[in-house]
């Protein structure tokens, strides 16, 4: 079974027993991808159990994903990343900031995968080769 958040979760509280109980993470490293709470609970929860998470850069002209730098750590660190709500999604999941910062950072020594959703089939298909052969299957 493939589960995909945006499609088929209608439940967040299924959301962390999904990501730990599925083989792999793809993760969407799209422009915004860093400050939606609910993507960074994902990515702790994954991290947490060891889990396969396959970072994937969409590369699209004019969104481009900007890696982390110290500087987003200290803003994250500082609270300035999320806000309130974004905050209070990780209270009540007892996610820290700090959990957040060390599952990122462990999360970017990956390397990404690129995809390229404007480039010919060609492209594509060779880049989602790339992708699912870095899926676990068990």
């Amino acid at each position: 079974p493939i589960f995909i958040d945006s499609e088929t979760l209608f439940d967040l509280k299924k959301l962390r027993p999904t990501v730990r109980n599925g083989q792999n993470l793809v993760l969407l490293l799209t422009p915004q991808v860093l400050t939606r709470p609910w993507c960074l609970v994902e990515i702790v929860e994954a991290m947490l159990n060891a889990q396969s998470v396959v970072p994937v850069e969409v590369q699209r002209p004019g969104a481009a994903f900007k890696y982390p730098e110290e500087s987003f750590y200290a803003d994250l660190r500082d609270g300035k990343v999320l806000d309130s709500q974004g905050m209070s999604i990780l209270l009540q999941e007892k996610i820290s900031l700090k959990d957040v910062e060390e599952a990122l950072r462990k999360l970017f020594r990956l390397i990404a995968s690129p995809y390229s959703p404007h480039k010919t089939i060609n492209v594509r298909h060779a880049e989602m080769q790339d992708i699912l052969s870095r899926c676990r299957v068990d």
